[in-house]
């Protein structure tokens, strides 16, 4: 299936594949390592408005992803 890069930051991408919203990001650290995450159509377009949503969008994957540790 192909990707279609909706927004790309850099560091941090919004990806539409098929009928689901990607984000791809960078996880941090030393070395890159780019993590992907399904959000929904909402968050995407937050992380669509700008950079500084596209990070609070991340932030909340990143809390989700460490409750269920």
């Amino acid at each position: 299936m192909n990707d279609e890069i909706l927004k790309d930051y850099g560091w941090c991408q919004v990806i539409k594949r098929g009928d689901k919203y990607i984000i791809r990001y960078d996880k941090g650290g030393v070395a890159i390592k780019m993590i992907e995450s399904e959000v929904s159509k909402k968050d995407a377009n937050r992380a669509l408005a700008n950079q500084l949503e596209a990070e609070k969008v991340i932030i909340e994957i990143q809390k989700r992803a460490s409750s269920l540790e």
